[in-house]
Formats: structure tokens, sequence, C-alpha cells
């Protein structure tokens, strides 16, 4: 193990079990999404843990968080949920596009709450003090939307609905912060309402650029990829080509990474190159990896 180490220097030890596995299984282990600190990152889980601890308010804290689809979004709230697994203070996690059976914002907090809607629904009863219970007993203080913007660009009566049912959760009644991640058309119907627009702070993504803090998760995440070689990680064209050929986006640039260590692999070159990066929309099609192009319309009001 210590030759391995030795001999692998440039690579996270934590990935040193990699170069066990067959070729095909390497690369396969190139594929696996993980989530790499980086400041502003940390950041923003910082404040967000911040704002929930404020609980002696008479509306809570709330904000909308935005950015294009692809911006790191959804990897964000997946490091949240599993970080809060051991939280004094809970959260209730909902997504709105896994709600394959139809749900509504409603139902899917309820149920990420532990309550039965199946029940419900064939009951006219209060929900109010048994929320309340669940409240207080499991000491839950936010309630984490992805996707929001699902649940706010509906037609006009279901999008009063969930309107109306944020309100209510960040009210005096339940008390809960609401945080928000969705794309920038979701802060546009928010504004329409002004007790929402007075409730909820808007926060945007940054795109990744140019600089040092880039090249530092760039340079972190090809640290964890199990190639034998060291890229060139002192070529500053190769981050800057990195950085445009993934828009800046977290999705396009992880996706670029993974797929020319793949491919790196596969030609035994053993290290991500500019063939790699020239090369990378035909190497994702070989691999079945979609990319996506930021439009104007992803950036509007921002």
């Amino acid at each position: 193990m210590l030759a391995m180490t030795d001999e692998y220097s440039h690579v996270h030890k934590d990935s040193h079990p990699h170069f066990n596995l067959a070729t095909i299984d390497r690369v396969v282990a190139c594929s696996n999404d993980f989530w790499l600190k980086h400041p502003e990152g940390e950041k923003l889980i910082g404040r967000l843990n911040l704002m929930v601890k404020m609980r002696n308010k008479t509306v809570a804290p709330s904000v909308l968080i935005t950015a294009p689809g692809g911006a790191g979004k959804s990897s964000t709230v997946n490091e949240m949920k599993i970080r809060n697994a051991t939280a004094e203070n809970k959260m209730i996690f909902v997504t709105m596009h896994q709600s394959p059976n139809g749900y509504s914002l409603k139902d899917l907090i309820l149920t990420a709450m532990g309550l039965d809607i199946a029940k419900r629904t064939r009951q006219t009863t209060n929900i109010t003090p048994e929320m309340k219970y669940l409240i207080k007993s499991q000491n839950i203080c936010a309630i984490v939307i992805d996707e929001v913007h699902d649940a706010l660009t509906l037609p006009p009566v279901q999008q009063a609905i969930n309107l109306s049912l944020l309100k209510n959760l960040s009210g005096s009644e339940y008390g809960l912060s609401v945080i928000a991640f969705g794309v920038p058309t979701a802060a546009r119907v928010l504004r329409k309402d002004p007790q929402l627009a007075r409730r909820f702070g808007v926060q945007t993504l940054k795109r990744w650029d140019t600089s040092n803090e880039t090249r530092s998760f760039i340079a972190s995440y090809i640290n964890r990829l199990p190639l034998k070689l060291p890229t060139n990680l002192k070529d500053d064209s190769l981050h800057i080509k990195i950085i445009e050929k993934g828009q800046g986006l977290t999705d396009s640039i992880v996706k670029i990474l993974q797929c020319a260590a793949m491919a790196a692999i596969l030609d035994k070159s053993e290290c991500i190159t500019h063939f790699h990066l020239d090369n990378i929309h035909s190497i994702m099609e070989e691999f079945c990896i979609g990319f996506r192009d930021v439009t104007e319309s992803d950036e509007e009001d921002n």
C-alpha cells in the first residue's frame, strides 16, 4: 500500500482503492458524483444553518436561491440533507419534480413529515395541531424545497395555493424557515406577491469564473479522479478551457472532468489533456452523457 501511495501521490488517498479495480471499473468510478468542499458552497450552507437558528421571530426568515439548471442547486440540497441527518435543528426536504404520483407541494411536505396523506384525503380534520406537534417534538425548523419553480410556474389557481402555503409555513403558526432553490423565473413569481417579496430574501448562485477559487476547485476534483498520471494543473489554458466549455456551471464542469478522465483511462493517456477537452462533446456522447448550453432565458430575472 505504501508503494501505491508513493506511485499515485497526485491522487487523493481516498481514491487509491480504485487502482485495485479492473480498468472498466476504474472508468465507472470516475463517473461517481460527490460533494467537494469549496469556499462559496460552505459559506452558503453556513449562512443557511445560521438562518434557521433564528427562532424567536414573528415571521421565520426565508430565502429563495436561484441559478440556471446545472449551477449546483440540487447538489447543495443533497449535501445539506446529508449533514442535517445528525443536526439538532431538523430540516424537511422535498423536491417538486420527484412526484410520480402527482403529489402537490402540500402533499410532498406532509409526506416528508411522516403524515399519511392518503388518510387525509378521506378526512376533513384540521391537521394544524398534528403538524405543530411534529414540528415541536422533532425540532423541525425549516422546509427545504428543491425545484421550487415547478410549484410556482403553474396555472393561477394552483400557483395561488402554493404561494399561500409558503406564507403559512413561515408565518407565526408554524414558524418554519423556507429555503427554496429554483431557476430565476421563481423569483419573478415571488416578487408579484408583496408579502412573500418582504419575507423572502433572494440570492443567486454565481457561475464559476477564472478565479483562483475555481482553479482550486478543478484541481481538487481532478485530484480525486483515479488517473495514474498527474494532469498538468499548472497549464492555465487547460483551466480556462474547462471553465469556458462548462460555461461556468458546476454540473457541466464536473461532467467534463468525469468524461475526460474516463476517456483518458480508456485511451491509456491516464491524464486529462487538451485533446480530451477539444473533443469533449463527442466524448460525452460516447458515454451517453448529456450536455446543456445556457441560454438567455436561463439567466432572466437574476
